[in-house]
This record gives structure tokens, sequence and C-alpha cells, in this order.
């Protein structure tokens, strides 16, 4: 009986295709299959962002696609849509946190009683300081208090005229009724929910602020 050519060509193909397929998974695919990390790590907080959405008064944490964490806040007493220092509005645009502080964290920078404000955008530890920042105060949380700056006013924002300083996502004991009490400006957070998202961010994290 004539051979048949074709299958065993097809044949030695398949052996020389498995032999080329061995020799990646040995070589390249080994390491890619090390550097992938495992399902249970933690998202890189450098890969999470905040989403605040104002007129619902929800902070959201964002992981790409996935939202890990949301909480309930409260914002400025005028409104949105900060352009001015003093009009006590919440910004509204893409910033990201610029510092951050806390009485019981072990980072970034420590609350301490009358020696910890907010001046020009800063953290500061001094004797004294602006009355409104006062950041180991119950307005900032009290003996939880926990304060992450944002970057407002934006290099967008100062572009078009917009002033004010001092606009923080932080923590607030002035409780009425259980609920969260408006701001000057800033996001206001209860003291337990705003250690958590703390605790998960970091200087740099992005902020988005929607109306």
């Amino acid at each position: 009986m004539r051979p048949d050519i074709g299958s065993s060509v097809r044949e030695s193909f398949r052996v020389v295709l498995s032999l080329i397929m061995a020799a990646l998974f040995l070589g390249l695919g080994t390491t890619s299959l090390r550097a992938a990390p495992p399902e249970s790590e933690a998202p890189k907080r450098a890969e999470l962002r905040v989403v605040i959405h104002c007129s619902a008064k929800v902070l959201q944490l964002w992981h790409h696609a996935e939202l890990v964490r949301e909480y309930p806040i409260d914002v400025g007493k005028g409104g949105i849509g900060k352009t001015r220092g003093g009009d006590h509005k919440t910004p509204v645009g893409d910033y990201e946190i610029s510092w951050m502080a806390s009485r019981n964290s072990t980072k970034g920078y420590r609350i301490l009683d009358r020696r910890s404000w907010c001046r020009g955008n800063r953290f500061i530890d001094a004797p004294s300081g602006p009355s409104l920042e006062k950041l180991w105060s119950e307005p900032y949380g009290g003996d939880e208090a926990t304060v992450m700056s944002i970057d407002y006013p934006s290099a967008r924002d100062r572009a078009r005229g917009f002033t004010g300083e001092c606009i923080h996502i932080h923590a607030d004991k002035r409780l009425v009724n259980g609920e969260l009490t408006k701001s000057y400006g800033c996001i206001h957070m209860f003291p337990r929910d705003a250690m958590e998202l703390y605790e998960m961010v970091e200087v740099g994290t992005p902020a988005k602020i929607l109306p």
C-alpha cells in the first residue's frame, strides 16, 4: 500500500510544535507565571482612586473598575463648585491626595494637640495657626483625628483664578442626631470610615470630585 505522505508530514509538524511550546513554557512561560501576583494579594495603592459624588453624599474607593469601598460623607455648607477662599463650597474636579496626617496611624504626619495645623496647603507643626485649621479638634475627629488633604487649587484651578486652601477629606465628630455635619468646603467622614480609608490610600492617590 502507498504510504500517506500528508499524514506523516502532519504528524511531524505536531511533534515540532509540541517541542516549541514546551520550550516556551519552560523559558518565558514560567517567568510570566512567577511574575503574576496571587489572586489574594491586596491591590497596589497606586492603582486605587477616590471618587466623591457630592450630590449623593457618597465617597467611593475604586481599584481599576472594581468598587472596593463606599462611605457616607457630607460636603460644604455653601454647596459645590468652589472658586474662592471663604465661599464654603466643595471643589469639583480632578485632584490627588497631597499630604496625610493622623493622630493614631503610623504613617503620614502625626497630629498633636495644639501643635498641628494646615496653612498654605501644608501641614505645619507650630504653637499657633489658622483658627479653622486645628487638626486635633473635634471637627477633624478629635481623639480619632484623620486628615487626607487634596491639592486644591490645582494648576487648572489657579489658571482660572480660583483661590482657597486646606481642602481635605477628614474625620468629623460633630454629629447631629448621628449624622455628619456640613463643612467649610471639606469632605466630612465618620471617624472610623476616615481611618479605614486613610490606611488604604497614599499621597498621590487620585481623587475625583463630582457634582
